[in-house]
């Protein structure tokens, strides 16, 4: 409402009418004020977000007004502004009945219904107050697609605003919600179509650009994603946003050089970003630099000690150089400030482990199986160990209860037939190994780890053989 602002808001008049408000509600004196001019004023306060100084201005409205429609049309709007739109509704009921031509009322009807989750009675509601609209509908096809955005449904917001497109093809607001509202609904072709209509009109918008790159970088279209990106650039020198995320557009290409580069360049726009070192750590390592790996995430740490992304960054970036205690140090210290990350529960037991603690990484195992029985690596680190430490009673006592909420797993059922095999039941064995094998005929590797040609007996070799073809 800013153009409306500007032309009522803040001309003389209006404001000397706001001054002799808010005078009144400061002081003992009652003023009397005409319809028109509660109406100017609790308008003014809703464009500004001041709810409960418009429900004042309301309630005073009432008080002079006792009968006026227009002031229960403003309660409406404030119910509908502070999210209670039942309230909203109940009031909408007492709406006289000759106001049953006035689109405002199914407007707002519309938008309550719409706030409740009751889309098709609200779109009735609006389609009726198009229709008593006239002509004069391009604000309300607005109103009605803002309407749904906030309610998160963009395919009734598409069906309005592209009204809105037809009596307005050049107005950059609907053509800017077009581009957006495609996006989100993954038809990143025409969102791509409207926001280069926009530039058309306006080529200048490093914003619209920014908006384009996303939408390449989705459809995997690297190249036009980095060029919409330097585009917002080249507008805006400082938008930091265009920086990292031409970074991400890097890094999903696989070009961990020019990531690191656009990531230099976004910290020179911000250079206290943490997430920005700890995505140059991840560049660095998946080159295998692993001193400059480390070097980004300990100056996570400076920045900000207690984030446990550099932390944990660090330790892992340890663990691959193979000081497993300062990977054991670090770990914890990112568990510290983020105990329930089972990501870092699990590579604390990775690192337990390679360090020869078998009993500290049983524990991490365990807290990641204990804590989501869903997560297949904590019940494949797990049962692995056991059954490395010769453990296969109490690996098999685990796998029973992992194969409940994995029943499909190849790898669960391998390990199954091997523990199965050394606890001297061989009927079970062959029956996980040929629904191991039938999956998955690779995992033939992991069951020759425990049992080596010349260990197996006859059965077993026919069966891995038989996969192997």
């Amino acid at each position: 409402m800013s153009e409306n602002r500007e032309q009522v808001f803040e001309n003389e008049e209006f404001q000397v009418l706001l001054r002799k408000y808010e005078d009144m509600r400061g002081g003992t004196q009652s003023i009397f004020f005409d319809v028109e001019e509660f109406e100017q004023i609790i308008d003014y306060y809703l464009d500004d977000f001041q709810y409960d100084e418009a429900k004042e201005a309301a309630n005073l409205g009432e008080r002079q007004h006792p009968a006026s429609v227009e002031i229960k049309y403003k309660f409406i709007h404030i119910y509908i502004e502070q999210g209670q739109p039942k309230k909203a509704l109940a009031l909408l009921d007492e709406i006289p009945v000759w106001e049953e031509n006035n689109p405002e009322r199914y407007f707002l009807k519309g938008t309550a219904l719409c706030l409740t989750g009751k889309l098709k009675e609200s779109e009735v509601q609006f389609d009726r107050g198009l229709e008593l609209s006239g002509n004069e509908t391009f604000e309300a096809l607005i109103n009605i697609s803002i309407a749904f955005e906030n309610v998160r449904h963009f395919e009734q917001a598409v069906k309005y605003l592209i009204q809105a497109y037809h009596q307005q093809p050049e107005n950059l607001s609907v053509l800017y919600d077009l581009g957006y509202f495609y996006d989100r609904l993954h038809k990143f072709d025409e969102s791509l179509k409207y926001y280069q209509q926009y530039l058309d009109l306006d080529p200048y918008s490093d914003n619209v650009w920014y908006n384009l790159g996303i939408v390449y970088h989705k459809l995997e279209s690297f190249e036009n994603a980095v060029e919409a990106y330097d585009f917002s650039i080249a507008i805006n020198p400082d938008y930091a946003s265009s920086y990292f995320n031409k970074a991400s557009v890097w890094v999903n290409a696989g070009k961990y050089e020019k990531a690191i580069a656009s990531y230099r360049e976004f910290l020179e726009v911000e250079p206290e970003s943490t997430q920005a070192y700890c995505y140059m750590g991840d560049c660095y390592e998946q080159m295998n630099r692993l001193e400059d790996a480390l070097g980004a995430f300990r100056r996570v740490i400076e920045l900000d000690n207690s984030d446990p992304e550099g932390w944990f960054g660090a330790g892992m970036i340890y663990h691959r150089l193979g000081s497993q205690q300062e990977a054991i140090t670090y770990i914890l210290k990112a568990i510290e400030f983020d105990n329930k990350n089972l990501d870092y529960w699990i590579n604390l037991g990775y690192a337990n482990e390679d360090a020869g603690l078998t009993d500290q990484a049983i524990k991490c195992y365990s807290y990641v199986t204990r804590t989501d029985a869903k997560d297949l690596d904590g019940w494949g680190a797990l049962t692995g160990l056991l059954m490395k430490e010769g453990q296969y009673e109490i690996a098999l006592g685990f796998l029973r209860e992992a194969f409940v909420h994995h029943t499909e797993d190849a790898g669960i059922k391998m390990k199954m037939a091997v523990c199965h095999l050394k606890q001297g039941d061989k009927e079970l064995s062959v029956k996980f190994l040929n629904e191991a094998l039938e999956a998955n005929s690779d995992l033939d590797s992991e069951f020759s780890y425990f049992f080596p040609e010349g260990v197996r007996d006859l059965d077993i070799e026919q069966i891995i053989q038989h996969y192997k073809k």
